[in-house]
């Protein structure tokens, strides 16, 4: 009988035990969810991998507009999508693949600042600091006002993307962040004067005149646009007999032009002059890599390609449309921008067209290799529990309680 209170004691003590044992058991499991890699002693938490995963979904989301059996509204995880490069998959696994190689390409990142030695400007990174800190508060594009405002973090936060993993991995069009300082940091110590695969300037400039071109143009507008009451525009094609009128002129222009008789600045003048044609709308002597130029506008790219130096060509943009508009487009002569962009404040854009494909190629070499490195570890467990379908939710049941719930889980 007298057993007994020590048999409750230990019973107790080792109810003790249990509970104690699950809770350090379950804290283990919520720890190796609080990252997705390690190199060394750094570690990145799960949300740099939920944010790859996210990017990953609305790229895929793109592509699979273009997919055999898409559908608006319906989820399109399990179409075969085609990517930029031309690679074909299902497109729940590109999304996991991507988001796999972005989240790794961080580590290696890293990985390589510190190799390198590459030197990260402190005014730099703090004006970086601040483009990651007002896209997370208000937006990439609120700088164009208040209709463009749609903070990332009410994008993010649900899925448990916190602030910090954002920053490490956020990449904007809209200015620089502290992982493209680094990413241009890197890129310098390889491909910049006195880097390990040093470009030259005699093959910067080859590669500069090959794939660069200086060209003006003057618009003339074949119509009148006129706004309405309610703020509307409307565009009226001018009758036949004034666009050839017009049309006669220009290409007039166009004829002194490539016989030597005048110039740019004298058909701008009277472009100015007689059709109204203001300073700003014209352009004169810009410069543009040619596959920038062909992606952004093609009938430009098409007269610049074809013609010699000094001469111009009559060309009309929409002329089946509501808006047609004249150009007189003159080719100059690149060879007079070299000392500008070589030697000048703009290498660093042509050096970065010139050796930026194969800086990502190398980038994605560097992470697929981490897994050679012993300093590496990568916790598939955790990446495994989150998945493409997270982000998907149906248009008639898209509420706003609905997206404060979505993602679930704490912020990483």
């Amino acid at each position: 009988m007298r057993m007994k209170p020590i048999k409750k004691i230990v019973a107790a003590l080792l109810a003790v035990v249990i509970v104690v044992s699950m809770a350090v058991s379950m804290a283990s499991c919520s720890l190796t969810k609080e990252w997705c890699y390690k190199y060394g002693e750094k570690e990145y938490s799960i949300g740099v991998y939920i944010y790859s995963l996210y990017n990953a979904y609305l790229t895929a989301e793109n592509y699979a507009k273009d997919a055999k059996g898409y559908k608006e509204g319906e989820s399109f995880l399990d179409l075969k999508i085609k990517d930029d490069d031309g690679k074909t998959a299902v497109a729940r696994d590109w999304i996991k693949e991507k988001a796999s190689e972005t989240s790794r390409e961080l580590v290696a990142l890293d990985k390589l600042v510190k190799e390198t030695g590459a030197k990260l400007d402190k005014e730099t990174m703090k004006a970086a600091e601040q483009t990651v800190k007002d896209a997370w508060d208000m937006g990439p594009y609120a700088m164009y006002g208040a209709n463009y405002y749609n903070p990332m973090s009410a994008q993010l936060e649900p899925y448990g993307v916190s602030y910090e993993s954002f920053r490490q991995i956020y990449v904007s069009q809209t200015g620089n962040t502290p992982y493209s300082v680094k990413s241009a940091a890197v890129f310098d110590k390889f491909y910049a004067k006195g880097g390990s695969e040093e470009v030259s300037d005699k093959e910067l400039t080859e590669y500069f005149v090959k794939n660069y071109a200086d060209y003006s143009y003057i618009p003339v507008k074949l119509y009148e646009s006129k706004t309405g009451e309610d703020g509307n525009s409307t565009n009226t094609k001018f009758s036949d007999k004034k666009t050839k009128t017009i049309k006669e002129t220009l290409k007039g222009y166009v004829e002194d032009i490539n016989s030597g008789k005048s110039d740019f600045d004298d058909a701008a003048k009277n472009c100015e002059k007689k059709y109204s044609v203001t300073s700003e709308e014209e352009v004169k002597n810009r410069v543009d890599n040619l596959d920038t130029l062909k992606s952004q506008d093609e009938e430009v790219y098409k007269s610049v390609k074809k013609l010699d130096n000094g001469k111009a060509e009559f060309v009309i943009k929409d002329e089946k449309g509501d808006a047609p508009t004249a150009y007189i487009i003159v080719k100059n002569d690149i060879n007079n921008d070299k000392k500008t962009y070589i030697s000048g404040d703009q290498r660093e854009s042509v050096l970065q067209s010139m050796k930026g494909d194969d800086f990502k190629d190398m980038m994605k070499k560097e992470a697929k290799d981490l897994s050679k490195d012993s300093k590496f570890q990568e916790n598939d467990g955790a990446m495994n529990s989150y998945s493409p379908d997270m982000f998907y939710e149906k248009p008639e049941e898209t509420t706003s309680s609905d997206s404060a719930e979505s993602g679930k889980g704490g912020k990483s």
